[in-house]
């Protein structure tokens, strides 16, 4: 059998008393740790209300520096008498050029040379006499060695140049001086790609009711040439060397005048050439079927921005405002041979009134 044991009574006593003292210790150790936690808590929070104060006052304390600015009372604008232009024309939008920036000038002398922009007396004569069968093509250019050209006094620099020229019937008309229209232009562009300095090239355009070029087979180049419907023909850059050009102006001299006016043919070969020309030279004598069609199209027919310089030859009035707007819409510039006088600036916009139709 087994042996049941029973405590004694002092036995008994010490179990229950060590109980109840473990259960106190444990329960003064939880308050020990809740009073710690909330005095840490209280502490922490202490700390962060401390610290935004201090900001808060830092940042109340501190002023910003006044900001002081200036600005210039805006430049007075000079009245400008516009001739009146082309009314039928569709508007465009200004070029980025259409502006310029006021040249500021000071009396005292200064060791350093500045070029002047170049602003030709616009009454003065175009080397030449007063009558247009004379002296035409004297100018020098600044074709030579610079990677340029000048034609009627329009220079400009780059190292392809496309003359795109009017060879209609009308250039065949006599001038009150003697001479014809189109031996005006002959010399004036055997001038022009004389000058050319080595390393250009050079295309020539011609364009009457239709556009041909030097490659387009003759006599009947108007017939043979480009009605600006379909694919647009070949172009081709020659090199600016001495051979080339003897036999470019050879042919130029041989090309006869015939047929109506239109601008965009020509200018479409000019500008559709690879690469594309970094100076275009547009003269016409007549009132073209597609000029407004030309301007209302000319970014989409000139999507390079190739500077397109004009010149209006010996066409005052509604005609000569086109040209014009064209200039003005490629940055190119404007000019006008009137009465055997080249015309540039104001002079030659007030020739634009539709008053000379």
């Amino acid at each position: 059998m087994a042996k049941l044991i029973v405590p004694q009574e002092g036995e008994a006593e010490l179990g229950v008393t060590q109980s109840e003292t473990m259960q106190l210790a444990l329960e003064r150790q939880r308050k020990r740790d809740t009073v710690q936690s909330l005095v840490s808590s209280l502490i922490v929070v202490g700390m962060m209300v401390a610290v935004l104060a201090l900001i808060a006052i830092v940042s109340w304390r501190t002023s910003s520096p006044a900001m002081v600015t200036y600005q210039a009372a805006p430049p007075e604008i000079e009245p400008v008498d516009r001739p009146e232009v082309n009314q039928r024309a569709r508007p465009n939008p200004p070029g980025q050029k259409s502006s310029r920036a006021k040249v500021i000038a000071a009396s005292a002398p200064s060791p350093v040379s500045v070029p002047i922009p170049d602003n030709p007396v616009p009454e003065g004569p175009f080397g030449m006499s007063d009558e247009i069968g004379e002296g035409w093509g004297d100018n020098e250019g600044d074709g030579t060695g610079g990677g340029g050209a000048s034609f009627f006094g329009s220079q400009r620099k780059g190292k392809r140049v496309a003359y795109v020229v009017d060879f209609s019937g009308s250039m065949g008309s006599t001038a009150e001086g003697g001479g014809s229209y189109v031996n005006s232009l002959k010399k004036e562009l055997a001038t022009s790609i004389e000058g050319l300095g080595k390393g250009m090239s050079f295309s020539v355009i011609f364009f009457s009711s239709r556009a041909w070029n030097i490659a387009t087979p003759g006599p009947d180049y108007v017939g043979n040439g480009w009605n600006g419907l379909g694919a647009t023909p070949h172009t081709n850059w020659y090199p600016a060397t001495d051979r080339i050009k003897k036999q470019v102006i050879a042919q130029i001299n041989g090309m006869p005048v015939d047929g109506g006016t239109s601008w965009y043919p020509g200018l479409k070969m000019a500008l559709s050439m690879t690469p594309h020309p970094s100076i275009v030279y547009l003269l016409s004598d007549g009132e073209p079927r597609d000029g407004e069609d030309v301007l209302f199209n000319i970014k989409q027919l000139n999507p390079n921005g190739t500077p397109i310089d004009t010149i209006a030859f010996e066409l005052p009035g509604t005609p000569a405002a086109l040209l014009l707007e064209i200039s003005q819409n490629t940055g190119g510039r404007f000019s006008m041979v009137y009465k055997g006088v080249r015309k540039s600036g104001r002079a030659a916009e007030a020739l634009t009134n539709p008053k000379y139709d």
